[in-house]
């Protein structure tokens, strides 16, 4: 599996394995103590980029080498296995990881682990609040005990969007990006990850009792209609309650209205397809297909919420 970190903002190639260490403990990777296996220094090679909320770094190491870390308490951490293989304990559970494997590190799980010498891996660093809030915005529900991940590990294909969002976070130029479109990328990743890794925040997953379950009805329902003109009085009916009584569930639960949610899905859906779709030609035939009559409001709106003009989207993906 390969990813092309073609922008970075800091590169060290062949430095001793202590450099290693400096900087997972300064980028907030927690502290890592690494057992070489040979008497030879061991050398590491590493990128490292922040992005938004994020931190990304991708490192690997000339010899084989024991490792031992605790992770910080405020993050979680994404792990994909670029090349070779890893071997770790956590929990008194044993895994190997392969080339494609990947999985999600919880917030203070100490890792025992050993590297092999062609072992190659990525690390994402997500802030805990941060995906806490980015599940609630896309409408997953909250639970009392945090988002717990399976500590079972994932295959993650090159193809599916978790891989392509991460692929362009690291071709990105973060400096050339505004605020909007580089939040709205860590927002979109976060998401990914909720889809792909299988954690107790799903749609649906809360209890009968909890008002959270309109909003996970109603985004559902939106999502398999996402091309109809969908009304208020259609989402009230689906919920069985009040126009009022919606108006408020969702100002106390999103803090938007309705409509306003209603939209984002649609324009989340848009950017997606203008991002990825070959077929697609022109912005109109995509803004038409989602019910956006007003190209002029269209325009304005996918700007507002994702940072850029839906025409920009486009040619930067034909290009």
């Amino acid at each position: 599996m390969r990813f092309d970190f073609s922008n970075y903002d800091l590169q060290l190639v062949d430095v001793p394995i202590q450099s290693l260490a400096d900087v997972l403990l300064e980028k907030g990777f927690g502290k890592h103590h690494f057992i070489e296996g040979t008497l030879q220094p061991t050398l590491t090679t590493l990128k490292f980029k922040t992005f938004g909320a994020l931190s990304i770094i991708e490192y690997s190491l000339d010899v084989p080498v024991q490792i031992s870390s605790v992770t910080v308490p405020d993050a979680y951490f994404l792990q994909v296995v670029l090349t070779g293989r890893r071997l770790e304990h956590s929990h008194n559970a044993e895994r190997v990881l392969k080339a494609g494997d990947s999985i999600i590190i919880m917030p203070n799980t100490p890792i025992e682990s050993h590297d092999y010498a062609d072992c190659k891996k990525l690390i994402v660093r997500i802030p805990t609040d941060f995906l806490h809030q980015a599940a609630q915005e896309f409408g997953y529900l909250s639970s009392t005990s945090g988002i717990v991940f399976s500590s079972v590990p994932n295959q993650l294909p090159m193809a599916v969007p978790l891989f392509n969002l991460l692929n362009d976070m690291l071709q990105q130029d973060k400096s050339v990006l505004g605020e909007r479109p580089l939040l709205y990328y860590c927002k979109l990743l976060n998401s990914a990850i909720l889809n792909v890794f299988d954690n107790n925040v799903r749609l649906g997953s809360v209890s009968k009792d909890s008002l959270h379950r309109y909003i996970a009805r109603i985004r559902q329902y939106v999502l398999d209609n996402i091309t109809r003109d969908i009304t208020i009085d259609e989402l009230a009916s689906l919920c069985q309650i009040s126009r009022k009584s919606l108006y408020n569930l969702f100002e106390r639960e999103t803090g938007l209205t309705p409509s306003t949610y209603v939209r984002r899905l649609k324009l989340e859906r848009v950017h997606a397809e203008l991002k990825n779709n070959e077929r697609i030609k022109n912005v109109t035939q995509v803004a038409l297909k989602y019910g956006f009559t007003n190209l002029g409001r269209f325009s304005a709106q996918y700007r507002e919420q994702i940072g850029e003009l839906p025409s920009k989207t486009l040619r930067d993906f034909s290009c």
